[in-house]
């Protein structure tokens, strides 16, 4: 998501409600069934799994601010790849396939990369300084331009008219330090470059080209898209800084990878990892399969298809055959129907994922009233929601105060106690009461929205309701299937309150840029969905991500979420506990608490 603000890792998950869709390369009336069957030639690996997601997959592009979502990242994390990841526990796994890199100097911070001499683009194009001098450019917003853009009236419709505003050229979720690294020194073919940081960076092992939201993208197809002779033009042109000579080129980069009903010719969207894109069906699946040109270890299976079923769908999918692996939203109901069914492995764990309650401060009902969203966080009652729909399936769970230490991190317990976020713990009528007669507001409409087909945001937002009316409020909740698309509810800001999770990591740059101001578009407002905007704490989390003394970095985390609770930014309702479940004829799958999910080790994955 583009902006000018600092960093993001953080992934938007609907989560139940998130993840993707699944098209098959094959046939796809086997329903999933022959998935001991091979598929390969013959010289590669043979067999099919079927992984059951609940959105669509709509990006092969998942590093710019309308793509980053889980429903993306799961199915490209092996498909454009970098020199790391997150692994099981959650921290980081070094790629050595890719590549390596080593930190050489602390003062000033330096980090030299190096990319494996035989890897290649599927398509055989080397990966090499090309693609790290676009990762450059756009992952630290080093250059930008005006556009026009639609002024909107109150209520977030266009008012006809337009304006012009700086955005960053090439989109991005966040410039993660990259800002303030000088040029790569390379361009061309090398394979070889060096990150010089002009101030320290706390998380500088994770900021390099990765798997996923942080990945180097193909200079040479935006090259050729952009109208540029030679991807080594192209690259000149970034280190010429003509904005002019690269606007054709930005606009491919930002929109043009966007999934419309099908694939982009496979020229358009090479792969970089052991897997390719190679098959979509809208609205049904899509596959991945294995990257012949691909020169580490071969996966361990020839496709993975993900296949759209909706959540409460998924434990009948998988008992049917109709999938292998499930990573479902915490629901009593399923976790039941989970552990009855016979020949499926159940795991349950804790990971970095909360569900949370985000205001609209661009056009919301609550925007401009500090006592309104004081008194919306007063109604919610976060205690019965975690007690009905939570506690069933983790009986020890309670509402999570703070957004950006997980309940089973060390610094948990110090971070609630310095922010006084337990004071919201339970609904308090009366106060909340008080506060809408003190505003004049009693009966101000709240719109909440979030993703459709989630029964348990139905029954979330069916309890805010029941206790937020009691306190004056109109609570009209409504639920879009394309809540996370750009076209829906969180992206346009037709909302006054958002209900939905992150999926993170123990990374602090992981959700730095979702409380930093930006501007207000769905381009440009990287993962601030609310457009929320603090100068103070914009310092903080600058300040953040060049504190490498762990306990002064935690000091200052407590200072966010003191802000953030003062200033009602958001509502943190409870970590989720996780489930994931495949069947016992799988190998090697495995959960993880950050945000590469289960797909962490997919290469990894056999059929027994």
């Amino acid at each position: 998501m583009t902006r000018f603000g600092r960093t993001s890792k953080l992934v938007a998950a609907a989560l139940g409600g998130a993840l993707v869709l699944s098209a098959c390369s094959s046939d796809d009336s086997n329903n999933g069934g022959d998935t001991g069957e091979a598929s390969g030639n013959g010289n590669g690996p043979t067999g099919s799994i079927y992984v059951a997601n609940d959105q669509e997959y709509d990006s092969y592009n998942n590093t710019v601010a309308t793509g980053n979502s889980l429903k993306n990242s799961v199915v490209n994390l092996w498909v454009t790849t970098g020199f790391w990841h997150f692994g099981e526990d959650g921290s980081i796994q070094r790629n050595t396939e890719f590549g390596t890199y080593e930190l050489t100097s602390e003062d000033p911070l330096t980090v030299e990369y190096t990319i494996n001499e035989d890897a290649v683009w599927s398509d055989g194009v080397p990966i090499d300084c090309n693609d790290v001098t676009l990762w450059w450019v756009q992952q630290g917003a080093h250059l930008t331009t005006e556009r026009e853009v639609d002024v909107l009236d109150d209520e977030g419709e266009p008012t006809g008219e337009t304006e012009l505003q700086e955005q960053a050229l090439f989109s991005a979720i966040g410039t993660g330090g990259i800002e303030d690294v000088q040029s790569p020194g390379c361009e061309g073919d090398e394979k070889t470059f060096t990150l010089v940081y002009d101030r320290p960076y706390a998380d500088w092992e994770s900021n390099g080209p990765s798997g996923g939201n942080g990945s180097m993208m193909p200079a040479h197809v935006v090259a050729e898209q952009g109208g540029f002779d030679s991807v080594e033009d192209f690259t000149q042109a970034i280190l010429d800084e003509d904005v002019e000579a690269l606007e054709e080129a930005a606009t491919f980069f930002n929109n043009g990878w966007t999934i419309q009903g099908s694939l982009p010719d496979e020229a358009l969207i090479p792969s970089s990892g052991p897997f390719k894109l190679s098959g979509y069906e809208a609205g049904s699946t899509v596959t991945i399969s294995y990257n012949e040109n691909y020169w580490g270890e071969a996966p361990g299976v020839a496709e993975v298809v993900y296949r759209l079923v909706p959540g409460t769908e998924q434990p009948q999918a998988l008992q049917n055959g109709d999938v292998q692996i499930i990573q479902p939203q915490p629901d009593a109901d399923i976790k039941e129907q989970l552990q009855a069914m016979p020949g499926v492995v159940l795991e349950e764990f804790d990971q970095y994922v909360y569900e949370h309650l985000d205001f609209n401060f661009d056009s919301g009902s609550l925007a401009d009233d500090l006592r309104l969203r004081e008194a919306f966080a007063l109604c919610v009652p976060r205690d019965v929601i975690v007690q009905r729909l939570i506690n069933p399936i983790a009986e020890t769970a309670e509402p999570q105060d703070v957004r950006n230490v997980a309940p089973f991190e060390e610094n948990y317990q110090a971070a609630v106690e310095y922010s006084g976020g337990d004071q919201y713990g339970q609904a308090d009528i009366e106060a909340a009461r008080d506060l809408l007669e003190e505003a004049d507001a009693v009966g101000t409409t709240v719109r909440l929205g979030a993703i459709a087909n989630n029964q348990r945001r139905e029954n979330t937002a069916q309890l805010i309701k029941e206790s937020c009316d009691e306190a004056g409020f109109d609570i009209q909740p409504y639920f879009e299937a394309n809540f996370f698309d750009l076209d829906g509810g969180l992206s346009q800001n037709t909302y006054d309150v958002a209900m939905y999770a992150w999926v993170g990591s123990a990374q602090v740059s992981g959700w730095n840029s979702t409380f930093r101001s930006a501007e207000c578009t769905p381009e440009g407002k990287g993962n601030n969905n609310g457009c929320y905007s603090n100068e103070e704490l914009d310092e903080i989390l600058s300040e953040i991500l060049v504190t490498t003394d762990l306990d002064a970095q935690a000091e200052l985390v407590f200072e966010v979420e003191r802000i953030l609770w003062e200033d009602q930014v958001t509502i943190p309702l409870f970590a989720h506990p996780g489930l994931l479940a495949y069947a016992d004829n799988l190998e090697n799958v495995k959960p993880s608490p950050a945000q590469d999910s289960y797909v962490w080790n997919q290469p990894e994955w056999r059929i027994g």
